[in-house]
């Protein structure tokens, strides 16, 4: 799966800041607040009223990983996009109760309604047939296009159900008789 960082300039910096058990992460695009468990991820010091953090040397690696991917999110924000390839098979976008949802028309006896979050933006074009996600959270976006994936997985004989445009799907050869 290939997330594209949406990128755009930066006019201002970026602050964080850190209180008790959260950290507040002010970018251009969004102000976040990420809830930090204390004495299991890192220790907050107070020495003579300076304010050490200590990161536990197990959780470093991945503390700064999810507090990266938060900064380039409120920053420029992350978009990824999918096609449908098959006969019948379409997009559409209602709104019921206040709610954006993307309606499947996948062939199916029922209907298939797919709410989106609020933090989340979609754009279906090409017949509708293409959509393009955009979000803040890397996390939210990629478990959003699996989920929409797992509803009409590429059936590799026929070529049918969603895909990323950038992906490489070979056609296998069905039995003869």
């Amino acid at each position: 799966m290939q997330l594209i960082q949406y990128k755009k300039y930066l006019f201002k910096p970026i602050s964080l800041q850190f209180y008790s058990n959260y950290c507040f992460i002010n970018g251009i695009l969004l102000n976040y607040k990420l809830k930090l468990k204390k004495h299991f991820i890192f220790n907050v010091i107070n020495n003579h009223n300076k304010f050490y953090l200590f990161i536990i040397k197990n959780y470093f690696r991945t503390f700064f990983s999810l507090i990266l991917k938060i900064i380039d999110g409120v920053s420029f924000g992350y978009k990824a996009s999918l096609k449908l390839k098959g006969k019948g098979l379409r997009l559409q976008l209602k709104k019921l109760n206040n709610i954006l949802q993307i309606y499947l028309k996948l062939g199916y006896s029922h209907k298939i309604f797919f709410k989106l979050p609020s933090n989340m933006w979609i754009y279906i074009y090409e017949r509708r047939r293409s959509l393009i996600l955009f979000s803040l959270n890397y996390c939210d976006l990629r478990n959003i296009l699996l989920k929409i994936r797992s509803y009409y997985p590429v059936n590799l004989y026929k070529i049918r159900g969603f895909y990323e445009p950038t992906e490489l799907i070979k056609q296998k050869k069905g039995n003869l008789v």
